[in-house]
Formats: C-alpha cells, structure tokens, sequence
C-alpha cells in the first residue's frame, strides 16, 4: 500500500516557501517552548495574547507588543509540528 506524502501532517518534511516578511503580523519573534500535557487549553487561558492557533498535537499563541510567541506542545511533537506552530506565529494566524 504505497503511503501518501501528506497523510499525517506531523510526519510533513516537504519543502515549502516561508511567508514573505509583508506578511508576517510578527517579522522576527523571540519564540518559547513549553511542553505541557493541556497544551491546546494552555494557549487558550495564557494572557497576555493577541491569539492563538490550536492543533490537535500543540498550539502557539503570539504578543505583537513584545515581538513574542509561545509554542506548546505535548511531550509528543515533531520537528514538522513545531514548524507549522512557528509559520503560524509569524502570520499571526
């Protein structure tokens, strides 16, 4: 049964473009890791925050004001995770 190259969006490591610096909300932000077993309400509660973008497996919630994200994840991630939570934290979407 051949596997399909975008079955499992944690098991992603196709190349891709990053987003262009006109649309990033966040150009170059300071990024923290938590690892927390409640991450999506985690990100939900945490403050101060413009927003969030939750996942199944993590989420990542951003401040505009101090150039800031944090990406929390389960003990179980991958590096395609934390990649989709950090793009998602420059788009400030």
């Amino acid at each position: 049964m051949p596997m399909h190259a975008h079955a499992d969006t944690l098991l992603d490591f196709s190349m891709f473009n990053p987003p262009a610096a006109e649309q990033r909300v966040i150009k170059e932000p300071v990024v923290s890791w938590v690892v927390r077993p409640d991450a999506q309400s985690f990100c939900e509660q945490a403050e101060p925050k413009d927003g969030f973008h939750a996942r199944p497996e993590g989420c990542v919630y951003w401040y505009r004001k101090t150039s800031s994200c944090t990406i929390v994840t389960t003990n179980n991630t991958t590096h395609s995770q934390l990649g989709h939570l950090f793009v998602r934290c420059m788009q400030g979407k």
